[in-house]
């Protein structure tokens, strides 16, 4: 499983409520944009992914597979089918990914949509709080 926290640094003492809800709004954002960067046959993985107040929750080992992009393998057979109950070991290959339903389907994809969205993720996240703040 692979999980990312969404952080504000706003006084929770005073803000919680509202921050809580900015915090997951701007967590339903940041899924939203980073779904195209997300590996893709069947679209499994992205339908799996949720939203927990202000965490983006990719599920299962596959996910975590998938983030850090490197082949795994059966380390006595070599192959990367293992037998049920067999750990796998990684090796120094890149996987490599398919781009027909995702075109910018890559390893560390949080990483890359962060790249391209950060400006768009604050000004989210600073609208979500004042229209938070505002509906006191």
């Amino acid at each position: 499983m692979v999980k990312f926290d969404i952080q504000v640094d706003i006084p929770s003492d005073v803000l919680a409520e509202p921050a809580s809800r900015a915090e997951h709004i701007l967590a339903l954002q940041i899924k939203k944009d980073t779904t195209p960067f997300v590996p893709a046959l069947t679209g499994s993985l992205s339908t799996r992914t949720r939203v927990e107040e202000g965490t983006v929750i990719y599920p299962g080992p596959y996910a975590r597979y998938l983030y850090y992009g490197k082949l795994m393998v059966d380390p006595e057979t070599g192959s990367s089918y293992a037998t049920k109950g067999k750990s796998k070991v990684k090796t120094d290959k890149d996987l490599i990914f398919n781009q027909a339903m995702h075109v910018m389907a890559q390893s560390h994809w949080f990483e890359a949509s962060k790249a391209q969205n950060l400006k768009k993720w604050i000004d989210v996240a600073d609208k979500a709080v004042k229209d938070e703040l505002n509906r006191k």
